[in-house]
């Protein structure tokens, strides 16, 4: 029968057969591996994070060659269950990949040691895996190979059990692989200021953390985590990153990054920073402040404000604030709010210029200005801030970057009833210093969105093709 995503489904007996959507031709793959990035592993993997993006055909190929070399006995490739058409956590048992270089066959015995439910024509059209298995297939041909597919918010406890069993069943030689893309939907820089929590995350291995991070699987993520740290490989190492957009001539806003990481031998390399998201000037009768743990969920409600002006910005399945580990909006004259992120001390504040400046001190302060001049917000990057941000100074203006500290005057309108440009900043404090990412706004009607021509002109990109 054909599958309505047009891929071939063949029932012979027991076996599901499934041609993979990018299945080209011998040359076109052969190609590709010539082609292929060099890469070194610092040691040799115990579980690995890979995309399933195949515009980073080269990379992938590089990342596979090098695994090669490892000569895993057991190869299983964990990832989502995009269509959601498994049972919770879904491993193919009698499933086999068509690839130009021969069938991948799953190896039914491990399988049904990993006790799912059988659902192998669930992996039809379902690219997290199948994207895998030619290199899989050339590479590794004599390797034990399962796929596992997990669904979104399957509970912890099972995530949890799986991780064990999969650290029971599997020789001290096998290799697990999360295929996992990071932040969707975004502009290219707007996606990188994700990241930059996600990697914070990943590399201090703070598993709980992992389900409030832009990560297409967190779940996949974490039972790769968990086998490694099982078997004492908690030491993160990202080798790439890399994002779609790179590859396209003209600008995309929904852009895919990825990010490559290996899990080795040793104790994690905690690396404490804090992301926040800070929009222009918003109106307190929006109720919109302070909101901490942004989630995404495709089912149900995620907690995240569904405040009516925000439709426009928060961009497809509402992952513009999703990932770092905090978005401002405003705050209350005079209010302060003190936490613990990521191992960072964090203050935010609203300061009145024109009274007397409160006690600023923390790893990362977090300040809204307002009710004074551009030289008194000035100085509070001498009095302890490390990030300022005014309130009420007009239009949109340059950012100030000074010994590691950030001023901007002012990022414009977002939700105070002016229309006009403005701009979202990115921020993430490290002990070392300040990074920012920023993107265009467009305020119209009352309504922020992303500014597609000024963010193709700031990128030296055209919106189309000529």
């Amino acid at each position: 029968m054909r599958a309505a995503s047009g891929l071939v489904v063949l029932l012979a007996g027991c076996v599901t057969t499934v041609q993979g959507t990018y299945p080209g031709d011998r040359p076109m793959w052969d190609g590709i591996f010539t082609h292929a990035e060099r890469i070194e592993l610092p040691a040799r993997p115990v579980a690995v994070v890979a995309p399933h993006h195949l515009i980073d055909a080269s990379e992938l190929a590089g990342f596979w060659s090098e695994l090669a070399k490892q000569k895993p006995s057991v190869v299983v490739v964990i990832g989502p269950d995009h269509h959601a058409h498994g049972a919770g956590v879904t491993v193919g048992q009698g499933v086999t990949y068509d690839t130009v270089y021969g069938p991948l066959r799953t190896d039914a015995g491990l399988a049904r040691a990993l006790r799912s439910p059988r659902r192998d024509a669930a992996f039809v059209g379902e690219h997290a895996l199948h994207v895998h298995a030619p290199f899989i297939r050339r590479l590794l041909p004599e390797a034990r190979f399962v796929p596992v597919m997990l669904q979104w918010a399957v509970p912890r406890a099972e995530l949890e059990a799986l991780a064990r069993r999969l650290d029971q069943l599997l020789p001290p030689d096998a290799l697990v692989v999360a295929s996992v893309d990071f932040s969707h939907y975004q502009p290219a820089p707007w996606a990188t200021f994700h990241d930059e929590s996600s990697f914070s995350t990943v590399s201090g291995f703070d598993l709980d953390a992992l389900f409030l991070r832009e990560v297409d699987s967190p779940e996949s993520l974490f039972v790769a985590m968990r086998f490694a740290q099982l078997r004492g490989a908690a030491k993160a190492t990202r080798l790439l990153h890399t994002n779609s957009q790179r590859r396209r001539s003209v600008l995309i806003t929904d852009s895919t990054s990825h990010q490559y990481f290996t899990f080795t031998a040793g104790t994690p390399v905690p690396r404490p920073s804090v992301s926040v998201a800070i929009t222009g000037d918003v109106a307190a009768s929006t109720g919109l402040t302070l909101h901490e743990g942004w989630t995404w969920h495709p089912d149900h409600d995620s907690g995240a404000p569904k405040y009516e002006g925000l439709r426009n910005i928060r961009g497809q399945e509402d992952r513009f604030f999703m990932g770092p580990q905090a978005t401002l909006f405003g705050l209350a004259p005079g209010q302060q709010v003190r936490r613990m992120q990521n191992g960072l001390d964090v203050l935010y504040a609203a300061v009145d210029l024109s009274q007397p400046v409160p006690s600023l001190a923390g790893d990362c302060v977090i300040v809204l200005a307002s009710g004074g001049t551009a030289e008194a917000a000035r100085a509070l990057l001498q009095q302890g801030a490390h990030v300022v941000v005014g309130r009420g100074f007009g239009p949109s203006l340059p950012l100030e970057h000074l010994d590691g500290r950030v001023l901007a005057l002012s990022l414009g309108p977002f939700l105070s009833g002016e229309e006009g440009e403005g701009q979202v900043l990115g921020v993430t404090c490290t002990k070392e210093g300040v990074r920012t990412r920023t993107v265009p706004i467009r305020v119209t009607k009352g309504l922020p969105a992303l500014d597609r021509e000024r963010l193709g002109a700031e990128l030296g990109l055209p919106l189309t093709f000529d």
